[in-house]
Protein backbone atom coordinates (compact mmCIF):
# COMPACT_ATOMS: atom_id res chain seq x y z
CA UNK A 1 0.00 0.00 0.00
CA UNK A 2 1.25 3.81 -1.11
CA UNK A 3 2.67 5.73 2.04
CA UNK A 4 0.33 7.95 1.55
CA UNK A 5 -2.36 6.80 1.49
CA UNK A 6 -2.17 5.76 5.16
CA UNK A 7 -2.97 8.96 5.75
CA UNK A 8 -6.34 9.19 4.00
CA UNK A 9 -9.27 9.08 6.18
CA UNK A 10 -11.09 5.89 6.12
CA UNK A 11 -14.17 7.83 4.56
CA UNK A 12 -12.01 8.94 1.88
CA UNK A 13 -10.50 5.16 1.13
CA UNK A 14 -14.15 3.77 1.13
CA UNK A 15 -15.23 6.20 -1.68
CA UNK A 16 -11.54 5.75 -3.41
CA UNK A 17 -11.68 2.18 -3.33
CA UNK A 18 -15.10 1.61 -3.49
CA UNK A 19 -16.89 4.26 -4.74
CA UNK A 20 -18.98 4.00 -1.33
CA UNK A 21 -20.23 7.73 -0.08
CA UNK A 22 -20.30 7.95 3.95
CA UNK A 23 -24.16 8.02 3.14
CA UNK A 24 -24.33 4.88 1.37
CA UNK A 25 -22.05 3.19 3.65
CA UNK A 26 -24.37 4.34 7.01
CA UNK A 27 -27.13 2.78 4.73
CA UNK A 28 -25.32 -0.26 4.12
CA UNK A 29 -24.87 -0.88 7.89
CA UNK A 30 -27.89 0.67 9.22
CA UNK A 31 -29.48 -2.26 6.54
CA UNK A 32 -27.40 -5.36 8.36
CA UNK A 33 -28.55 -4.20 11.71
CA UNK A 34 -24.95 -2.53 12.49
CA UNK A 35 -23.90 -5.79 12.60
CA UNK A 36 -21.14 -7.89 10.22
CA UNK A 37 -23.17 -9.34 7.52
CA UNK A 38 -21.54 -13.04 8.70
CA UNK A 39 -21.14 -13.28 12.24
CA UNK A 40 -23.37 -10.67 13.38
CA UNK A 41 -21.01 -8.89 15.98
CA UNK A 42 -21.55 -5.00 16.42
CA UNK A 43 -17.95 -4.80 16.97
CA UNK A 44 -15.86 -4.47 13.73
CA UNK A 45 -12.40 -5.22 15.19
CA UNK A 46 -9.05 -5.12 14.05
CA UNK A 47 -7.19 -1.60 13.91
CA UNK A 48 -9.93 -0.12 11.35
CA UNK A 49 -13.49 0.04 11.00
CA UNK A 50 -16.21 -1.93 9.21
CA UNK A 51 -14.67 -3.59 5.90
CA UNK A 52 -16.28 -3.61 2.77
CA UNK A 53 -16.77 -6.92 1.05
CA UNK A 54 -16.98 -6.92 -2.51
CA UNK A 55 -16.49 -9.57 -5.32
CA UNK A 56 -13.40 -8.83 -6.71
CA UNK A 57 -14.28 -9.93 -10.16
CA UNK A 58 -17.26 -7.24 -10.33
CA UNK A 59 -16.32 -4.96 -7.84
CA UNK A 60 -19.81 -5.47 -6.58
CA UNK A 61 -20.24 -4.84 -2.61
CA UNK A 62 -21.85 -7.36 -1.07
CA UNK A 63 -21.52 -5.81 2.59
CA UNK A 64 -19.89 -4.53 5.68
CA UNK A 65 -17.99 -7.43 8.04
CA UNK A 66 -15.99 -7.22 11.04
CA UNK A 67 -11.93 -7.83 10.58
CA UNK A 68 -12.62 -11.69 11.35
CA UNK A 69 -14.74 -12.38 8.99
CA UNK A 70 -12.89 -10.40 5.91
CA UNK A 71 -9.55 -12.27 6.76
CA UNK A 72 -11.72 -15.24 6.64
CA UNK A 73 -12.97 -14.75 3.25
CA UNK A 74 -9.70 -13.81 1.77
CA UNK A 75 -7.86 -17.04 3.64
CA UNK A 76 -10.65 -18.69 1.78
CA UNK A 77 -10.31 -16.83 -1.44
CA UNK A 78 -13.58 -16.10 -1.82
CA UNK A 79 -14.47 -19.65 -2.98
CA UNK A 80 -17.86 -21.26 -1.21
CA UNK A 81 -16.74 -24.63 -2.08
CA UNK A 82 -13.30 -23.77 0.08
CA UNK A 83 -15.76 -22.53 2.87
CA UNK A 84 -18.33 -25.70 2.68
CA UNK A 85 -15.49 -28.45 3.20
CA UNK A 86 -13.99 -26.33 6.02
CA UNK A 87 -17.76 -26.28 7.26
CA UNK A 88 -17.85 -29.94 6.78
CA UNK A 89 -14.52 -30.47 7.98
CA UNK A 90 -15.41 -29.11 11.41
CA UNK A 91 -18.85 -30.78 11.69
CA UNK A 92 -17.17 -34.07 11.37
CA UNK A 93 -14.06 -33.69 13.88
CA UNK A 94 -16.43 -32.21 16.83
Amino acid sequence: MDVRWRAKSPLYMREYLYGIKPAEFDALLDSQGGRCAICRTETAGGKGGWHVDHDHATGRIRGLLCHGCNIALGYFRDDPDRLRAAMAYLETVR
